[in-house]
Formats: C-alpha cells, sequence, structure tokens
C-alpha cells in the first residue's frame, strides 16, 4: 500500500476508517480479478501460438508442403514493436509471412484492434532491411496474417473489410484441430493484390484446404518477450525448480548466470541480443524478489552477484496465481481506494482531511 493510503487511514476515526479498509478491498478485489484475467488470457494466447509455431518448426509435414518454416518468434519485439508473434520464411521463394495471434476478439475493439495491426504491418515494412539482417536473407515479399479461433473471425473478417487492411486471415478450428485461410472476398487475384490472400501457391492452396494440427498447443515454444511477466516467472519458476530438486539440500540455491542461461534458452527464437537478454534477465529477478518468489540469502545489492533460494512450489500453481495478483493489486487498489473515499466525503485532495 502507498504512503498515502497509510497517512490517510491514521488521520481516520473508527467509522470512516472502515469505510476506507472496505473500499480498498473492494478494489483489490477488482484489481486481482483485472491481473487473473490478463494472465489467463496470455496462457490462451501462448497456446494459439504454438499451434502455429508446432505446424511450421523445420521437417514438419506442413513444412516439407509449403516450404514455410518459423525463423523469428516476436519478430519486431527489438524495434518496439509489439504486434505479430511469428515470422514464417521459405528460403526458395524468399516470401516471408507475419502472423499475429488474436486468442480472443471483441465487437467494440476489434476495429482498433485490425488497425493497430495494419499499421505494424507498415512499420515492418519500413523496417524490411532490419528485418533481413535478422534472419540473414534477402526478403522478396513480406505478407501479413492474423490467426484467431474461428468463431471470432466473422467479426475479424468485417473489420478487416471496413478498414481495407491488408491482412490475409486465418482461423483455427479447435475441433476438428484444423488451421484454414479463409477469403475474404471471391475474387482470388484482387484479393491477392489486396494483400488479403497469400500469393504464393503452395501455402495458399495448403491453407485453403486447411492443415491438421497434429501437435495441439503443445508448449514447444514456452514463453516469448512479450510475455505477461507472470508467464515468465512461472516458467523460469519451473525449471529452476526442477534443477535444484536434484542437488544436494546443501546446493539448492542459484544465481544470476543460472536465470540468464534459461533466458536466453527459452528466447533462442527471438532476435534478442546479449545485452537486451540481460535486460530482461535483471526485469525478471526484480519481479521475483518483489513477489517474493527469488528469496536472496547473500549480501550483495548487485543483482549479478546475489545468490537466490526459490519459494516456488510446482503443485501450488493456482495459489502462486493468486498471490502474485494480489501483489500487484495492492498499489493500484491504494491509489483507487483513496480517489474513491474523496468523492464519497466531497474532498479534493489530501491535505482537506486534516481540517475538516
Amino acid at each position: 500500500m502507498t504512503n498515502d493510503f497509510y497517512h490517510l487511514l491514521d488521520s481516520l476515526d473508527l467509522k470512516e476508517r472502515k469505510i476506507l479498509e472496505e473500499i480498498h478491498k473492494k478494489k483489490t478485489v477488482e484489481f486481482q480479478g483485472g491481473i487473473i484475467e490478463d494472465i489467463e488470457r496470455d496462457n490462451r494466447h501462448l497456446e494459439l501460438v504454438n499451434i502455429c509455431y508446432n505446424l511450421f518448426t523445420r521437417t514438419t509435414e506442413t513444412n516439407k508442403m509449403t516450404g514455410y518454416k518459423v525463423v523469428l518468434v516476436d519478430p519486431l519485439y527489438t524495434l518496439n514493436i509489439k504486434i505479430f508473434d511469428l515470422m514464417l520464411f521459405n528460403d526458395m521463394t524468399k516470401n516471408a509471412i507475419l502472423i499475429e495471434a488474436k486468442s480472443s476478439v471483441s465487437e467494440r475493439k476489434v476495429g482498433s484492434e485490425v488497425d493497430e495491426t495494419a499499421q505494424a504491418s507498415q512499420q515492418a515494412l519500413s523496417n524490411l532491411e532490419k528485418l533481413q539482417e535478422f534472419i540473414g536473407s534477402k526478403i522478396d515479399r513480406l505478407e501479413f496474417a492474423v490467426l484467431s479461433y474461428a468463431y471470432y473471425t466473422d467479426l475479424l473478417k468485417g473489420a478487416i473489410i471496413a478498414k481495407n487492411a491488408s491482412l490475409c486471415l486465418w482461423a483455427y478450428h479447435p475441433v476438428p484441430g484444423i488451421i484454414q485461410m479463409l477469403a475474404i472476398k471471391d475474387d482470388v487475384l484482387a484479393e491477392k493484390s489486396a494483400g488479403r490472400m497469400h500469393f504464393d501457391e503452395d501455402i495458399r492452396q495448403t491453407l485453403l484446404k486447411a492443415i491438421q494440427t497434429k501437435m495441439g498447443a503443445l508448449r514447444s515454444l514456452p514463453i516469448m518477450p512479450t510475455s505477461h511477466m507472470f508467464t515468465k516467472l512461472e516458467y523460469i519458476a519451473q525449471q529452476l525448480f526442477t534443477f535444484l530438486d536434484r542437488q544436494p539440500r546443501d546446493k539448492r540455491w542459484f544465481r544470476y548466470s543460472e536465470v540468464f542461461s534459461l533466458c536466453k534458452q527459452a528466447f533462442s527464437s527471438s532476435e534478442l541480443q546479449d545485452s537486451e537478454l540481460e535486460q530482461e534477465t535483471r526485469k525478471i529477478i526484480a519481479a521475483a524478489i518483489e513477489t517474493d518468489l527469488f528469496r536472496v540469502i547473500n549480501d550483495e545489492d548487485e543483482i549479478s552477484l546475489m545468490e537466490f533460494e526459490i519459494s516456488y512450489n510446482r503443485r501450488n500453481y493456482e495459489r502462486f496465481k493468486e498471490d502474485y495478483a494480489e501483489k500487484h493489486s495492492q498499489e493500484k487498489a491504494s491509489v483507487a481506494a483513496i480517489e474513491e473515499f474523496k468523492q464519497q466525503k466531497g474532498f479534493r485532495k489530501l491535505e482537506d482531511f486534516g481540517n475538516r
């Protein structure tokens, strides 16, 4: 909780203190629910990304049929563009496809989401040279696709038409477990020119007929640079727990270097340099300390020199999620509670409480 919240709480009589505490409790529950919803949305998103990722890894049947394989995860992340989850590339044709996975779509926001994706497409084209550097090859054609669950595709289709966006639309059908490209309009030549149908004959025909997702949502890609911090913490904690569980009891501690190695392995398909990986590792460690997941066991102040123990238990996923949500809701709940209390009592600023 903030110092302002405690300052206000201490200035109140018993009746008003109870009112403020009840408001804070209500706000905490609201923010907790929002954080848990964000975590679960991120989990669904990662599942959808993995369904696509598993189809296009090297040597899969789809890779052999179309010539396309995953070459980058979060392909524009280092350019500060956090739209598009995967980049596919065909070595023979030099065609590339950027894919944005949308695990949920709302009628109210679909237009703005399509706008954002279309704008990111233009940014990607402006950074074509960078993308070519990332994959070490010339790109002759760059196309864009949105992948979503089949029950959202009518909304997306309408928005793509309304915005005249150059986006191909891929639908995932959980039953029977297929990905299929949808024709936005019937005129194939016009749709190809508009960027809503892939030029490459092999991938276009393969996707129009549908591809069976045999590996489903198997977490071949455990986390991404753009994943929610909780998702990253959960994965890193699992890996550390498994590693430490095999060590003698007096050796069940770790350093920055172990976390860095796990991050480097997890983000190996992303275009992150070591300096960026170091920043990411520091963020994860700082978040783990803040949430009491990591406990510092030496006297060092510098993260890279610290030694840690882990409090994570893989059987307590739901408890960990609830604790994380509660911890991160406190600050927001304190600020929101003060604002609501001020409105109820008719005060404009905190100082006014002492001058009643």
